[in-house]
């Protein structure tokens, strides 16, 4: 595994994905209820067949922008980013999801993936009173070396890459995320 010196802190090896803020007229997804009448609940999302596309509307304008991956609590990638991360994680869980506008005519074909759940929180990781994060650190042993990871057991949603995946989706101009550096223990 390759291991890069940064900021004097020592060796960095993942960093958490977060939405990239500069992006203006990103494209919103909205669950469409009418479309999806056969399904249940979103909430449900792993439980559909595999060939089930679900079905997002968006409202679209003249500047709207697709982004590659949009963060939120369910994770949606691009068909292209979709590809990339297949081939960094084989075994990764995804679903189709459409985007539709229907204004516009147009049609996006995205990924709602869901990363392995590793409980990797270090013991020097802190929180707020409330028990939301103040500051992640990631136990390197409990990674076990996974390229694309979600940390369990925390109130928000943390998705972590290794430098290997975020040096890749960075050369292909990926946008809609921002990496930060993430310590390790």
């Amino acid at each position: 595994m390759g291991q890069t010196q940064w900021k004097g802190r020592g060796i960095v090896e993942y960093f958490l994905c977060q939405h990239d803020d500069r992006m203006l007229y990103s494209a919103v997804p909205v669950w469409d209820e009418a479309a999806n009448a056969e399904m249940v609940s979103i909430n449900d999302w792993t439980e559909w067949p595999p060939s089930y596309a679900a079905q997002f509307k968006v409202k679209g304008h003249d500047y709207t922008v697709y982004p590659d991956i949009l963060m939120g609590s369910r994770m949606m990638v691009s068909d292209s980013v979709h590809e990339l991360l297949q081939v960094y994680t084989p075994s990764l869980f995804s679903r189709m999801a459409l985007f539709r506008d229907m204004e516009r005519s147009q049609q996006k074909l995205y990924w709602m993936i869901q990363p392995p759940l590793v409980n990797c929180v270090g013991e020097l990781s802190t929180f707020h009173p409330g028990g939301t994060l103040m500051k992640l650190v990631v136990d390197r042993e409990r990674t076990e070396g996974r390229p694309l990871l979600q940390v369990q057991g925390l109130r928000e949603t943390c998705t972590l890459v290794n430098l290997a995946l975020a040096e890749s989706l960075l050369r292909r101009g990926t946008s809609g995320i921002s990496f930060q550096e993430v310590d390790m223990q």
